[in-house]
C-alpha cells in the first residue's frame, strides 16, 4: 500500500512537469495573430474567415471568427513600450467546450515590429500576436 502512494506522487510530478511550452524561435518567427495556450495553438487569425479588433482605452485586443464562434481576447494592463517590456493580461478564448480563461497572467513583449506585438509569459505557457489597429 505504502508503495502505491509513492508511485502515485511520482506520477502526479512528472505530470506536471509535461506541461508543452512554446517554442520561442517559430513563435517568434510568424506574425500571424494567434493565441498559443501549453504551446498549441488556440486560435489562428486568417484574414478570409475572421476579424480584428483593438480598443485603445481598454487596451483590449480581440479576434474573432466571422461568425464569432471561436475567437480570443486579450486584455493588458498596459501596451509595451519597447521590447522587454512586461504587463498583466486578461485573456479568454473559445474551446469547444466553452470559454476559458487565464487572469493576472504577466506577459513581456519579446518582439515589436510596427503595429505587431509577440507577446509571451516566462513559462512560455501563454503565448499571443497582437495588432494594434490605428
Amino acid at each position: 500500500m505504502r508503495y502505491k502512494g509513492i508511485i502515485f506522487i511520482l506520477c502526479a510530478l512528472l505530470c506536471a512537469s509535461c506541461t508543452k511550452s512554446t517554442h520561442l524561435e517559430s513563435f517568434l518567427s510568424d506574425s500571424t495573430v494567434r493565441l498559443e495556450i501549453d504551446g498549441e495553438p488556440v486560435f489562428i487569425f486568417s484574414p478570409a474567415t475572421c476579424q480584428l479588433s483593438y480598443n485603445e482605452q481598454r487596451k483590449e485586443f480581440r479576434a474573432m471568427t466571422d461568425t464569432m464562434l471561436d475567437y480570443f481576447c486579450v486584455t493588458l494592463s498596459a501596451i509595451p513600450a519597447g521590447e522587454g517590456k512586461k504587463a498583466t493580461a486578461a485573456i479568454a478564448w473559445s474551446t469547444p467546450g466553452g470559454e476559458r480563461s487565464r487572469n493576472d497572467v504577466t506577459l513581456e513583449a519579446k518582439r515589436i515590429k510596427g503595429d505587431v506585438i509577440w507577446l509571451c509569459d516566462d513559462s512560455r505557457h501563454t503565448a499571443v500576436v497582437v495588432t494594434v489597429l490605428k
